[in-house]
């Protein structure tokens, strides 16, 4: 039944009605009636466009008659004569008009807020209501004939009643059916689009759709979450200054009134009273609302109506649809059920996109995964695996902006090992424990995802160049072990900027990060273990010895071990420690800061009974700033040796500041410690057990100089000098000490010699000196059974009576195979017996014994240049120079 036909019968029973009352305006009051119930019709059935028009219509023929009527008879033109005046045929005409246009607004007004509760006591109502407008107005046209009026109105009412409800109840079914069948059109276009486009087109096609479909749509938004929040994705009937605008959940909750229902996907409708206890009731919608008004140049404000359809997917609210209209009460129980199917349906599709999406995720996963691993392959050290995956998280990401921050051995720090865009300022910088983004992914173990990082407070801020708005994502990096290892970040500019899918994808990169540096730092602390252990057994090969002149080579090793500019070895003497060797580069005013003895008691205050104390910067240290001030930074104190006989200490230093000496650094540093003090322990007891056969071997060249009754002193002068002309020429201590013991033992052969040709106060007969010539080798026979008395010491007993020109004796060696201790000695001998009074001979002065000693370098007895230095050293080289001019 089309509503043309049911007009037509509602008027045909409407007119059959009046001809029992033809006398109280009945066929006038019957059309009238008729007009009303077609406004109801088109009230419950149509849009409000359609019944303003038709309303504005039939007044405006209402208007057309009174005002030809009118005309006609002031133009005295014949009309159908009736028993009534012009004037109160112009007065029923307008009557009526007025009934008209009160009636209609009675049906807009009041059936759409009644049919929501019932749609037959909606019509019973209004039916009632319109009856009762026309009886009033008639009879006060009329004056008389009430009782007529209320009979003939009710008969109309309830012989058209049954009708209308039969009708309206067929056209619901009819329109619940259509909108249903034109959503699943609609749905099949927006999934064949879906099929051809990607999931940004979907958004809008969904949108148009459901406001085509739904009955009373206008207009339209989808929100849809992302992370924590809601995102406008599309607009109907606002601008595209909307899109892109961000939601919290709580606001998208308190938009749809219900939290319960929300989170079960059930619609919701709000009217414009609703609508404002909304924003009175939840500031945060008010606040939005405000922003979209601006966004939209105040379309939102004229929202009158809204329908709100949350979207589930997998127990959760996926994306939101509003559907709105420019007039109150738009929406209606009919509009609920469409909504209700329409989300339905588009959930499903939903769901298809979804996996449809997945599996491309996973794909594009797969890919990331091989482009990222070849990527790192072959790649060795953190140096570089941190660039790379810088750069690939840069360009894997599609973001600007990226840095890999690790752990630090001490677990107290993030270090910026590599960076790109605006992390560059950050680039090195240390992170302490509890600060910034990173810190916080750490702890919790789970991603932070910022999308408005330039507000997050919890962010690290030492960035010198303000940064524009901009979004990240900060991934934790763990060990195979569960280990923390440090973070991985991306940021891209612009608010909101990541997607889930981004986080997924951060994930696969992060997970491939941290197994990459896993295996590299494995590798790396195997390959600093082996060449930690092969410093060490260098060191301690290189100190396996009880050589002391190997002690400068071990601290600069040491030095470079612990990548530091200068070393310093401190004994503690007495009450204070004295710097005895330093090795490296320090200003000069260091060198004599080192100079001065550093108290036990300072030390002490600050090492504060520590194993190893350290300072990255001594400037920062109240106690060390007197260090700083002389170019000293970095300070690493560790002690060497704690022993009855011997404390003492190392004190490595650094001329810029730094972080301190690593963990790996510390165990280096310590082993070394222990080698060296194990060293300084062999050199002291070396040193006491070689000051105990000094004393004994001295003792021995005392005893023979009494016996021989040498000029007393002889011994020690002739020692003395010796030393004296070893170090000029740059011998080492071991060597001065080998020449010593050699000059204390130089006659022990003359305890073979008997005492008649010793002491014999004449010349020695031939046979007589060939006796005395055999004390040189005899000596060396005695000294050979003494197995602490080194070589050179030994070629002194035996070789200091050679001669340069090969005529001494007992080998006859010549020049410079004679050894240079016997040389060195044999000069030294000869001054002293020239400086010193024999029974056979008075003293010379120096610069005469000089001149003899020069001589006898002329005779061939002596090392010329040896000589040279001697006589320089003693201060004779002008009576060496005399000398020479003689020659």
């Amino acid at each position: 039944m089309t509503p043309f036909t049911m007009l037509a019968s509602t008027m045909g029973l409407i007119a059959f009605s009046s001809a029992f009352f033809m006398d109280v305006l009945g066929l006038y009051s019957s059309l009238l009636f008729a007009l009303q119930v077609g406004l109801l019709l088109l009230a419950a059935l149509d849009d409000e466009k359609r019944w303003r028009s038709t309303l504005v219509g039939l007044l405006l023929i209402n208007v057309l008659a009174l005002g030809l009527h009118t005309l006609l008879r002031l133009l005295d033109i014949p009309v159908v004569q009736v028993a009534q005046t012009t004037s109160s045929v112009n007065l029923r005409m307008g009557v009526q008009g007025l009934a008209l246009l009160l009636g209609g607004l009675v049906v807009w007004w009041l059936y759409p807020r009644l049919v929501v509760r019932n749609r037959i006591q909606a019509l019973v109502v209004a039916l009632g209501v319109l009856s009762l407008l026309n009886i009033g107005l008639l009879f006060l046209l009329a004056r008389e004939g009430l009782g007529e009026l209320v009979a003939g109105f009710l008969l109309q009412a309830v012989l058209t009643g049954p009708l209308l409800g039969l009708y309206l109840e067929g056209s619901r079914r009819q329109m619940h059916t259509r909108p249903i069948e034109t959503a699943y059109t609609a749905l099949l276009s927006t999934v064949e689009a879906l099929a051809r486009g990607s999931k940004e087109e979907l958004w809008p096609r969904l949108l148009e759709s459901a406001v085509r479909v739904v009955p009373g749509a206008q207009a339209g938004s989808i929100r849809l979450r992302q992370g924590s929040d809601f995102v406008f994705v599309a607009q109907k009937g606002f601008g595209e200054g909307i899109l892109g605008v961000h939601s919290s959940e709580l606001e998208v909750i308190t938009w749809h009134g219900n939290p319960a229902a929300w989170r079960q996907g059930q619609p919701r409708i709000a009217n414009h009273a609703d609508i404002q206890r909304i924003y009175a009731v939840h500031q945060e919608n008010e606040r939005l609302a405000s922003q979209l008004n601006q966004a939209s140049q105040d379309l939102v404000a004229r929202i009158r109506s809204t329908l709100c359809m949350p979207i589930l997917l997998g127990g959760e609210v996926v994306a939101e649809i509003n559907l709105d209209a420019f007039r109150d009460r738009a929406f209606s129980e009919q509009s609920v059920e469409v909504a209700r199917q329409y989300a339905l349906q588009v959930t499903v599709l939903l769901a298809a996109h979804r996996q449809q999406a997945e599996l491309e995720a996973r794909i594009h996963e797969f890919e990331v995964i091989e482009a990222l691993s070849a990527a790192l392959r072959g790649l060795k050290g953190t140096g570089e695996i941190t660039k790379r995956l810088v750069r690939e998280t840069i360009r894997l990401m599609n973001s600007e902006h990226a840095a890999l921050l690790l752990i630090e051995p001490d677990g107290k720090h993030l270090r910026c090992y590599a960076a790109a865009g605006f992390f560059l300022e950050i680039k090195d910088v240390l992170v302490p424990q509890g600060q910034g983004l990173s810190w916080a992914a750490v702890e919790s173990r789970a991603p932070v995802w910022s999308q408005q990082a330039h507000l997050d407070k919890r962010a690290f801020g030492p960035f010198k160049t303000p940064r524009p708005p901009y979004s990240e994502i900060v991934m934790p990096l763990f060990s195979s072990k569960g280990h923390p290892l440090g973070v991985l970040i991306s940021a891209r500019n612009g608010a909101y900027a990541y997607l889930d899918r981004d986080m997924r994808l951060m994930q696969v990169i992060a997970n491939i990060a941290a197994n990459t540096l896993e295996r590299v730092r494995a590798n790396e602390s195997l390959e600093a273990e082996i060449a930690e252990k092969t410093a060490l057994l260098e060191l301690s090969q290189m100190l396996g010895g009880n050589d002391a002149s190997l002690l400068p080579l071990a601290l600069d090793k040491i030095r470079s071990m612990a990548q530091a500019d200068a070393v310093a070895l401190g004994i503690l003497e007495g009450d204070a420690f004295h710097v005895r060797s330093v090795a490296g580069h320090l200003r000069s005013e260091a060198m004599h800061l080192l100079q001065n003895p550093i108290p036990r008691e300072h030390l002490a205050r600050l090492v504060q009974q520590q194993e190893v104390f350290q300072v990255g910067d001594t400037l920062s240290h109240p106690l060390l700033k007197v260090y700083a001030k002389v170019g000293i930074r970095g300070l690493y104190l560790i002690e060497v040796v704690r022993d009855p006989e011997l404390q003492a200490g190392l004190a490595i230093f650094r001329l810029e500041p730094s972080q301190g000496w690593n963990t790996s650094e510390n165990r280096l540093l310590k082993g070394a410690a222990q080698i060296l003090g194990a060293l300084l322990l062999r050199l002291e007891r070396t040193r006491q057990l070689e000051a105990a056969y000094d004393g004994a071997l001295r003792a021995i060249g005392l005893a023979l100089e009494a016996r021989d009754r040498e000029t007393a002193g002889h011994t020690d002068r002739v020692a003395a000098m010796a030393e004296q002309l070893g170090r000029a020429l740059g011998m080492s201590e071991t060597e001065l000490r080998d020449l010593r013991w050699g000059a204390y033992l130089h006659d022990v052969g003359k305890l073979t010699i008997p005492d008649a040709i010793l002491l014999k106060p004449g010349k020695l007969t031939p046979e007589e000196f060939s006796t005395m010539k055999t004390h040189a080798p005899l000596g060396d026979d005695l000294v050979r059974n003494l197995p602490f008395v080194p070589l050179a010491a030994r070629q002194v007993v035996r070789h200091h009576h050679e001669r340069w020109d090969g005529r001494g004796y007992p080998d006859g060696l010549a020049a410079e195979h004679i050894p240079l201790s016997a040389r060195i000695f044999a000069i030294c001998d000869v001054f002293d017996a020239l400086c010193s009074e024999r029974p056979y001979k008075a003293a010379m002065p120096p610069e005469m014994a000089a001149q003899e000693l020069w001589r006898s370098v002329h005779h061939g007895h002596l090392d010329r240049h040896l000589v040279e230095v001697f006589l320089k050293i003693q201060g004779l080289e002008d009576a060496m120079r005399v000398s020479q001019a003689a020659d």
